[in-house]
């Protein structure tokens, strides 16, 4: 028998936020946890004053989405996974300023 992936897509631009809901789902997460990652600093509100109201960029659902595949894959704690997330932007943003 056949197996069919199925793959779900979510288009973000500053025209077209995601909420804290949709970010939550795309994360596999509640969005308790998403209060905690704009709590602690890990991932920017893009607009919005109450967790009702706030909306996300693509670099938020970037963050958020690997920080969530890191705490699952790894079994790590939030902390580690920022850590992690944030020297994975670094080594990227250094490639390509030797690529340039």
């Amino acid at each position: 028998m056949k197996s069919v992936a199925v793959y779900t897509t979510l288009l973000v631009d500053h025209d077209a936020p995601v909420t804290i809901d949709e970010l939550a789902r795309c994360c596999e997460r509640h969005t308790e946890w998403v209060v905690t990652l704009v709590r602690e600093g890990v991932v920017t509100i893009a607009r919005g004053q109450t967790p009702e109201e706030w909306a996300f960029g693509s670099v938020a659902v970037s963050r958020a989405r690997q920080i969530a595949r890191l705490e699952r894959d790894f079994d790590v704690n939030l902390d580690a996974a920022a850590l992690m997330t944030d020297l994975m932007e670094e080594i990227r943003q250094l490639r390509r300023q030797l690529g340039a």
